[in-house]
């Protein structure tokens, strides 16, 4: 080593503030290293999930978390990579299009204008970062930030001067000022934040299982299938994600996914499993109703026991979950647990 370098090196070190700033310029090195290595595997220094809760996607839209973490930690959005995931499921459904975050239109250009996916992932979590922190600036809830996804920053100019929380009046109040304005039919999606946040599963209800009388890892693949078709409308007599689900149809078709055989009906499926009461029920077990349509059938209703006085269904508001108060207390049978 250079002896005149040591020297200087030395009289650095003598001197405190000089201590501090070799401290620093260490810690940047050291970032400038690992930062990187963590972006590849999917890490970032906000942590991982997203504040909203995790992504419940199908597995072609899963494929894509590596290459959006890298991006969502180059913008140091790193926690929004399963919100992120959601608006990318929201954004392009079962297409095949290459502009995987729809990000075209984000950037100037006509729709699907953007056929390079990882063009498309860069912009759009460029794009949303500046959402986000216009967003937080204007002191304005999540929802209206996510809305202002589909909608663009005009919408949080509007919720700002309105109170700072986003409504559905308020969504389609701006969407019809908008439309006039554009000479258009309508503007924008003004249900696009709520079905955004559908797309995840809420930390409490899925990290809150100890045991199961499936497993641990059978019953969270069942719920990781169950949660693809949440916001699903319901369908009398469906029963696969070609026609959507009526009760029974879900519960049959989700166990199946993990090996489990069920029969078609809600009545069926009481027959079916062992009873168990409330108190030791647990999630994954079925959960049964009676008196919730006129059929000569006892059972009438079926859904997915989650644990926390919940259940996971395909009810007249679609499929999602639903709390064991009011109505379905009144209606309450019992608790199925299925026989392996």
């Amino acid at each position: 080593m250079n002896p005149r370098l040591v020297i200087s090196l030395a009289k650095m070190l003598l001197n405190e503030d000089s201590r501090k700033k070799i401290i620093y310029i260490i810690i940047g090195l050291m970032l400038l290293i690992f930062l990187p290595i963590l972006a590849i595997f999917g890490g970032g220094i906000s942590g991982g999930g997203s504040p909203t809760g995790k992504a419940n996607v199908p597995p072609y839209i899963e494929k894509w978390r590596p290459l959006l973490s890298i991006y969502t930690n180059k913008y140091q959005v790193g926690q929004y990579t399963d919100f992120l995931l959601a608006l990318m499921y929201q954004e392009i459904g079962d297409s095949s299009t290459s502009d995987v975050m729809q990000s075209s239109e984000s950037a100037g250009l006509p729709p699907n204008s953007i056929q390079n996916p990882e063009e498309s992932i860069d912009t759009g979590v460029k794009y949303f970062k500046s959402v986000l922190d216009y967003g937080n600036n204007k002191h304005v809830d999540f929802n209206t930030i996510v809305q202002a996804y589909n909608f663009g920053w005009g919408y949080i100019d509007f919720i700002a001067s309105n109170g700072g929380k986003s409504t559905e009046i308020l969504a389609q109040t701006y969407s019809s000022m908008e439309a006039s304005k554009m000479g258009w039919k309508s503007y924008g999606d003004v249900n696009y934040a709520e079905k955004v946040m559908k797309n995840l599963a809420q930390n409490e209800v899925i990290t809150a299982v100890n045991s199961s009388p499936l497993g641990i890892d059978n019953y969270n693949k069942l719920m990781s299938v169950a949660l693809q078709y949440q916001g699903k409308p319901y369908v009398f007599g469906g029963a696969s994600p070609i026609t959507s689900f009526d009760c029974s149809g879900l519960t049959q078709y989700v166990y199946n996914q993990i090996g489990i055989k069920l029969y078609r009906t809600a009545q069926e499926q009481y027959d079916q499993c062992a009873k168990v009461s409330q108190t030791d029920a647990q999630p994954g077990d079925l959960v049964f109703f009676q008196g919730t349509y006129v059929t000569s059938d006892h059972i009438t209703h079926v859904g997915i026991y989650v644990g926390n006085n919940k259940f996971y269904q395909a009810g007249s508001k679609g499929v999602g979950y639903a709390d064991l108060t009011g109505y379905f207390q009144q209606h309450l049978v019992g608790f199925g647990r299925i026989p392996k």
